[in-house]
């Protein structure tokens, strides 16, 4: 009925940006063999870059001096919602897209897993943000729909410079970074560049701090031929005490902000990490191009947590017993992409096939302490100095998925209104499990046991594309997805099935104005099935069983334009219904909103920049953001919502040369509370004013 439904309603941009990122790079040539006109949009080929991709980026990186903002990241965009608090820390916020938390996260086109992860935003030139069918675009990885945020990190050019940055901010914030830039030979066809951070993160709530660096080099080199190879790596490690958060209990929106509801003794964390990619891009010709890269990326940490942290429904936070954890996991992703266009008679193809490789592995060690925490009363709080570990009990294990896939897509030109495109992914998945319990100190009974299994999946995708003129397009499209259940445990001992979405959408895309002004709507529905939800025979919730269903639809409208000569205007509004719609052991969940998806988001920003005259170098920029009512538990508890966020920011910035530059930043100008829940509840950042200098030689 749903899918009825979508198929009857009108039209949406979701579909529009999977369309626009794959037929734009023709668009263009088309237009510049026949008007001249460049509309300026992504290209399609995210793997393999042209070298008028390259120069377009060499461009971007000379506008822009200052890495994406955390605070603001992702808050512009439709069908996007924060979910965690808008912290000045300079590391990525998480994301929840299209009522689904973000699957999988991005580097240049490639995932280190199937995660969410943290990025360090100072090695990072922009955001670019997927959703719906686009978050799956072939080649990228496993993750689900609903939507994926691509870090396209900053890469040699072929200029000398070298950029400093300082930022001081409310909370105890000090950042230093460092972008050194040069060509390594007189024809520059070897070019190095590094990035680097270095910064110390306070915060509103006691004991809660952040310290870390990151260093990222990399070398790119041109052959005379055309091709091109580049290598970089990455090491990143820092140390901190996490925030928990707090029980999510009404009477924890009226503690004091700064209350911090753990041990702070028992959760200092050192994670780290290294990644390496290789990328190697061979041109046969105009039109066929291949392009191999080969990603390796470790991640290591070592933090603490408890059994059972909760409320005891009187004065008193619990902890269960305390829980020291080692954990790392790695994954490594080998990609080999040829992409093509040639022609059929009266139809144009434009085609790509890939082979992909990927594997990932995870493993835990767990020393479970013999006692359980005392509880920490909330109205006189005593946090004790230290946890002891002796004789505690221990359990382990791992997880491993490797998928190998073959995937293709043939996006067709009909004619210069018609385009159809037809693709799929195949994806070969096996999937091995241990567990090691001997003490039940987890499990709440004995355990050994193994699981695996190996099973083969195919996903389509399909859609069509109408251009009644070259300002207007529609879009419908249609996919499947794929997202492995590794780490979730069945009592059975069998490998858990994948979770798989199903999307449809609808869109239309409009420019006004001399494409000055663009207006975008759409509609999306997505069914998530195969959701991996607490064993309700196991009282512990180690095990799970994998029989959910959720489902979101909504609609997403973007409005931006250039009203006047250096005034520039972003609007965007998100409706959505994001649900469990069917849970078979835990019926109270279902109908239940999904936490961290509100019903309606909106965005307004706009910026102005004086480029003459006595004010010129100026920059002026003001934003306002709202989200309706949450959920602050799932199930949801009658009458346990968190009130509607709402953020006013502004910013002021003046270049004096092109060397110097100073900012200033002021977040949440009105104080507001600004919940947010994941299953904890979380106090949104309080007024805070970031003032930097930056400088470039």
């Amino acid at each position: 009925m749903r899918a009825t439904l979508v198929a009857l309603i009108c039209v949406c941009v979701g579909a529009a940006q999977t369309f626009a990122e794959e037929v734009q790079e023709k668009e263009r040539k088309e237009k510049l063999q026949s008007a001249g006109k460049q509309r300026g949009m992504d290209e399609t080929d995210d793997k393999a870059p042209s070298k008028a991709r390259n120069r377009e980026r060499s461009q971007i990186e000379r506008r822009n001096v200052a890495a994406p903002n955390a605070q603001t990241l992702g808050r512009d965009q439709s069908g996007v919602y924060v979910n965690a608090p808008a912290t000045n820390s300079a590391f990525s916020p998480e994301f929840v897209m299209r009522g689904f938390p973000a699957g999988v996260t991005l580097f240049d086109g490639a995932s280190h897993g199937f995660t969410a992860q943290n990025v360090d935003l100072s090695t990072v030139d922009h955001v670019e943000f997927y959703k719906g069918p686009s978050a799956m675009l072939f080649g990228k990885a496993l993750g689900g729909y609903g939507g994926a945020a691509d870090y396209i990190r900053k890469a040699p050019v072929e200029a000398t410079f070298a950029r400093g940055a300082a930022t001081k901010a409310s909370f105890a914030v000090t950042r230093l970074t460092a972008d050194v830039n040069a060509p390594l030979n007189d024809d520059k066809s070897l070019l190095f560049r590094m990035t680097g951070s270095a910064q110390s993160l306070g915060g509103f709530v006691n004991f809660t701090r952040t310290r870390s660096f990151d260093i990222a080099p990399m070398l790119a080199f041109a052959a005379d031929n055309g091709d091109r190879v580049s290598l970089r790596a990455e090491h990143n490690g820092g140390r901190l005490v996490y925030r928990d958060g707090v029980p999510a209990d009404p009477v924890f929106l009226h503690v004091p902000r700064e209350f911090y509801a753990g041990l702070p003794a028992n959760e200092h964390e050192t994670p780290f990490f290294d990644d390496v990619t290789l990328r190697y891009e061979h041109a046969f010709d105009a039109d066929w191009k291949l392009a191999a890269v080969v990603d390796y990326f470790f991640y290591a940490n070592r933090w603490g947590w408890f059994t059972g942290w909760g409320y005891d429904g009187f004065q008193s936070v619990v902890f269960g017993n305390p829980v020291r954890a080692r954990t790392a996991n790695r994954s490594f992703d080998a990609q080999l992409r040829l992409n093509g266009r040639f022609d059929t008679g009266f139809l144009s193809h434009a085609v790509f096939l890939g082979l992909e490789q990927w594997d990932f592995y995870f493993g835990y060690n767990n020393d479970v302490a013999r006692y359980e925490a005392a509880p920490l009363n909330i109205l006189a709080p005593f946090y004790s100095p230290g946890v002891s570990y002796a004789g505690a009990y221990w359990s382990n294990g791992v997880a491993r998925a490797i998928s190998r896939s073959i995937y293709g897509q043939d996006l067709i030109d009909l004619n210069e209104n018609w385009r159809i495109l037809i693709g799929g992914r195949y994806d070969l998945l096996a999937q091995r499990e241990r567990v090691f319990d001997p003490f039940g100190a987890l499990t709440g009974d004995p355990t050994a046991s193994l699981s695996k299994g190996t099973k083969g999946y195919f996903n389509p995708r399909a859609g069509v594309l109408y251009r009644p003129d070259e300002e207007t397009q529609l879009f419908a499209a249609y996919g499947k997805s794929l997202i492995p259940n590794t780490g979730v445990r069945i009592q059975s001992g069998e490998a858990p099935p994948p979770q798989q979405d199903t999307q449809y959408e609808l869109g239309m895309r409009h420019e006004f104005l001399d494409r000055k002004m663009r207006f975008e709507v759409g509609l999306f529905d997505i069914t998530r099935d195969n959701v991996a939800i607490p064993n309700p025979a196991n009282p512990s919730g180690f095990y799970s069983v994998v029989t959910g269903q959720q489902h979101s639809h909504g609609i997403e409208v973007n409005l931006g334009a250039e009203i006047l000569p250096n005034l520039k205007i972003n609007a965007v509004a998100t409706f959505l219904h994001a649900l469990v719609s069917k849970d078979d052991n835990i019926p109270s969940q279902q109908g239940s909103d999904l936490l961290g998806a509100p019903r309606r988001v909106y965005n307004f920003n706009a910026s102005y920049a004086f480029d003459s005259g006595d004010f010129k170098g100026l920059e002026l920029g003001v934003s306002y953001y709202y989200a309706s009512r949450l959920e602050a538990t799932l199930p949801n508890t009658y009458g346990f919502t968190l009130a509607p966020q709402q953020m006013l920011g502004a910013t002021l910035a003046y270049t004096i040369n092109d060397t110097l530059k100073f900012e200033l930043v002021a977040a949440n100008l009105t104080n507001q509370s600004n919940w947010t829940s994941n299953g904890a509840l979380y106090h949104g950042e309080p007024r805070s004013i970031a003032a930097s200098v930056s400088c470039r030689y």
